[in-house]
C-alpha cells in the first residue's frame, strides 16, 4: 500500500493521479467525441467505394460506423465518471488507506482501455488517409502514468515490482485485446449481409463476441480485486485469462483471416502462466509491511 512509502512520494503519486483524475474529466470526453465524426466520416466514404465496386466488405462496415459513434463516447464518459471517483478518494489514498489501492488501479484502467481501442479505428480510417499522431494515444497515456506511479512506487524489492508490473500490465492489455476483438466479432456477426442466419464460418464469432467481453470484464475485475491483495482476485484473473484462451484460440482456428485472436489468446495465456507461478501467486497476495 501507499503508506509503505515516504510521504513525499505518496503526494507526489496523489498528485499524479489528481492531474489524471481532472484530465479524465475535462480533456479525455472531449478527445473521444472529436474522434467520431472524422472516423465516421471516412468509414462512409469507403462504405460508398466498396459498394460501388460490389466489394462484399461493405455490408460489415455499415455496422462499425455505428458502433465506433456507440463505443468512443461510452468509453469516454466511463472515464468522467472514473476521474470523479479518483478526485473523491485522493486523500484515502493519500493517506495510505487499504481499500483505495484496487479502486484508483481500476479506475485508471478506464481511460488506459479505452484508448487502447480506439487507436486502431482511428489509424484504420483516418490515420491511414491523413497521417498524424492518434489522438487516443494520449488517453491512454493520462491512465497508464498514475496506474503504474501506484504499482511502482510501493516500498517493496524489485522482486515485488517485477510481479506487479507484469501481471497488472497483462491485464489491462488483455482486457483492451479482448474488448477490440469481441468489437470485431460482433460487427461481423451482426452486420453479416446473412444476418439472421448464420453464413459459412460465421457463428464462431457469437462465441468469440460475448466469450471475449466477458473475459474482459474478469480481467477489469482482477485488476481491482488484485489491487486489494484479494484471493478472489486471483481466480478472476484465471478465469478471465482461461477464457480469453479458449474464445480467442477457437476463433483464430475458425477465422484465422487475421493474427489479432491468436495475439489475444497468446496474451490471456501469459495471465494463466504467471497466476500459476508459486512466486507471483504469493507476491500478489502479500501483503506490504509498513
Amino acid at each position: 500500500m501507499l503508506l509503505s512509502t515516504s510521504r513525499q512520494v505518496r503526494l507526489a503519486v496523489v498528485t499524479l493521479v489528481v492531474i489524471a483524475a481532472i484530465l479524465m474529466i475535462a480533456v479525455v470526453p472531449f478527445i473521444g467525441f472529436d474522434m467520431v465524426n472524422p472516423i465516421v466520416k471516412y468509414q462512409q466514404a469507403r462504405i460508398e467505394k466498396f459498394t460501388a465496386e460490389g466489394n462484399p466488405q461493405a455490408p460489415l462496415l455499415e455496422l462499425t460506423v455505428w458502433l465506433v459513434s456507440f463505443f468512443y463516447p461510452f468509453w469516454s464518459t466511463l472515464s468522467l465518471i472514473a476521474g470523479i471517483v479518483l478526485l473523491v478518494i485522493a486523500l484515502p489514498l493519500y493517506r495510505g488507506e487499504r481499500w483505495t489501492r484496487g479502486l484508483a488501479l481500476l479506475c485508471l484502467a478506464v481511460p488506459s482501455i479505452g484508448g487502447a481501442y480506439m487507436i486502431v479505428p482511428w489509424m484504420n480510417f483516418v490515420g491511414s488517409v491523413e497521417g498524424g499522431f492518434p489522438p487516443a494515444v494520449i488517453m491512454m497515456t493520462i491512465g497508464l502514468i498514475p496506474y503504474f506511479a501506484i504499482l511502482l512506487a510501493e516500498k517493496v524489492d524489485l522482486t515485488q515490482k517485477a510481479v506487479d508490473f507484469l501481471v497488472f500490465l497483462m491485464l489491462g492489455v488483455t482486457a483492451a485485446e479482448n474488448f477490440a476483438n469481441g468489437h470485431a466479432a460482433y460487427r461481423i456477426l451482426f452486420g453479416h449481409p446473412a444476418r439472421p442466419l448464420f453464413a459459412e464460418g460465421i457463428a464462431i464469432t457469437y462465441f468469440g463476441w460475448l466469450a471475449l467481453w466477458v473475459g474482459m470484464g474478469l480481467c477489469i475485475a482482477a485488476i481491482y480485486l488484485l489491487g486489494e491483495k484479494k484471493i478472489s482476485g486471483w481466480y478472476a484473473g484465471l478465469i478471465g485469462g482461461l477464457v480469453t484462451v479458449v474464445a480467442s484460440g477457437a476463433t483464430h482456428y475458425f477465422r484465422h483471416t487475421t493474427n489479432d485472436y491468436l495475439y489475444g489468446a497468446l496474451m490471456g495465456l501469459s495471465i494463466v502462466v504467471m497466476l500459476f507461478i508459486p512466486v507471483f501467486k504469493q507476491r500478489l497476495l502479500k501483503e506490504y509491511s509498513g
